[in-house]
C-alpha cells in the first residue's frame, strides 16, 4: 500500500513548489519521479499524473488500472491510450489556469503538444527535491552499495587467468542479485589490461592474462535506488612500478576528495582537491572526466562534483568522488567511492 506520510508530505513539497512558479497544475510523466511520489515502478511512457490543488489523477494503461487502484486508493486511475492527450484534456476539464510539465524531461513532440495547448515550461522540481535524501532513503542506500562491495570482496579472489570480461561481469551481477538487488545501476564496466585505459570501456571478451591490470566499475539497484562503485589492481605478482605508482596517485586523489565533501562546501572544491593531486603530479591530462556525481534512483544525478559546477553540498546529498589517470595503450586507473553529506562530513556507503 502507498505510504500514505511519506506521500502526503512529498506532495505538500511538490504544491509549494508549484505554488512558487505560479503553477495550478502538473502533468509529470517521468515514470522515477513518480515512483518518488509513491513507491510504485511504472515502466517508462506507461503512466501519466496530472497533480493539481484539490487532487491526483493516473492516466496510465488498462493493466495497471487494478493494481495500481488497489495500491494507491487516494490517487483516481484512469485507464486508456494517448494518455498525454487525456492529461491535457482533464487539465482543461478541471479549469486550470497555468498548469505545466517538466522541460527538461519531456520529448519534443510531447512538449511541443502540451505547449500548444497551453501548458507552460516548469523546471525540474521533482529532480531538485530527489538531491536531499531522507534518512529512509540512506538506509536503502546504504545497503544498495554495501551489496556493490560485498561484490567486489566476493569476486576478487574469484578471479581467475583466462577469464574473459564478460564473465567476470556475470559473477558481479549475479552475486548482486542473489543477495537483493534487481538489476545492474547500469552496464558494468569490466576492463582488462589496455582496456582500462578507456574510462568507459564496453565489457568484452578479452582474456585476463597473467600480469595484467584489472578495472571494475559497476554498482546495482535495491529497492528502487543505485550504488556505483570502481577498484583497480594488478592481476599477478609483479606490478609494474608505473602502474603502482599511478595507484598510489589516485588513490591520495581519492582521498583527499572525500576529505572535502561536506555540507555547506562548493562541489567544484570537490573536483578541484582530487584533481589537483594529479596534476601536481604531472598527470592533469590524463584525468579525462569529473570527480563525481550524484546518485540516487538514477545512477547519474546532480550535484556533481566538477569543475564547472555551481552547486553546494547539502545534508542528504550522495554523491561519488573517483578520480583516475588512464594511459592509453598501458592501463587505467580509477577508484570510486559513494557517499552521503552527513554532519560529520562524507559517510562511506560503499562499505560492508
Amino acid at each position: 500500500m502507498l505510504d500514505k506520510k511519506v506521500w502526503s508530505a512529498r506532495l505538500a513539497t511538490l504544491r509549494s513548489q508549484l505554488r512558487n512558479q505560479n503553477a495550478d497544475g502538473f502533468i509529470l510523466t517521468n515514470n522515477l519521479d513518480q515512483f518518488y511520489l509513491t513507491n510504485f515502478f511504472f515502466y517508462p511512457e506507461e503512466s501519466v499524473f496530472l497533480i493539481y490543488p484539490k487532487g491526483v489523477v493516473c492516466f496510465t494503461r488498462d493493466l495497471y488500472v487494478e493494481p495500481f487502484g488497489a495500491y494507491a486508493p487516494q490517487i483516481k486511475v484512469i485507464g486508456g491510450e494517448n494518455r498525454i492527450k487525456s492529461a491535457v484534456a482533464y487539465a482543461k476539464k478541471l479549469g486550470l489556469k497555468r498548469a505545466g510539465f517538466d522541460a527538461a524531461k519531456e520529448p519534443y513532440f510531447s512538449g511541443s503538444y502540451m505547449k500548444k495547448n497551453g501548458l507552460v515550461e516548469l523546471p525540474s522540481l521533482i529532480s531538485k527535491l530527489r538531491e536531499q535524501k531522507t534518512p529512509e532513503e540512506l538506509k536503502i542506500m546504504r545497503q544498495a552499495n554495501r551489496l556493490a562491495y560485498l561484490a567486489y570482496e566476493y569476486v576478487r579472489p574469484r578471479v581467475k587467468t583466462g577469464m574473459t570480461e564478460c564473465e567476470v561481469a556475470a559473477m558481479l551481477e549475479k552475486f548482486m542479485r542473489d543477495h537483493g538487488a534487481t538489476t545492474t545501476s547500469f552496464l558494468s564496466i569490466v576492463c582488462f589490461g589496455e582496456n582500462a585505459a578507456n574510462p568507459h570501456h564496453e565489457t568484452g571478451e578479452r582474456k585476463l592474462k597473467k600480469e595484467d591490470a584489472i578495472l571494475m566499475d559497476f554498482g546495482c539497484i535495491y529497492k528502487g535506488y543505485c550504488s556505483d562503485i570502481t577498484r583497480s589492481w594488478w592481476h599477478g605478482s609483479h606490478a609494474p612500478a608505473e602502474y603502482t605508482k599511478i595507484w598510489n596517485l589516485v588513490e591520495k586523489a581519492r582521498r583527499a576528495g572525500v576529505k572535502k565533501v561536506s555540507i555547506g562546501t562548493a562541489t567544484k572544491d570537490v573536483d578541484a582537491a582530487a584533481r589537483g593531486v594529479i596534476e601536481s603530479a604531472g598527470y592533469g591530462a590524463y584525468f579525462t572526466h569529473r570527480t563525481g556525481h550524484g546518485v540516487g534512483m538514477e545512477v547519474h544525478e546532480n550535484p556533481c562534483n566538477a569543475a564547472d559546477s555551481t552547486a553546494i553540498l547539502q545534508e542528504g546529498n550522495v554523491v561519488t568522488v573517483e578520480p583516475g589517470i588512464y594511459l592509453p595503450g598501458k592501463f587505467g586507473v580509477r577508484l570510486e567511492d559513494t557517499m552521503a553529506v552527513g554532519k560529520r562530513g562524507a559517510n562511506i556507503l560503499t562499505k560492508k
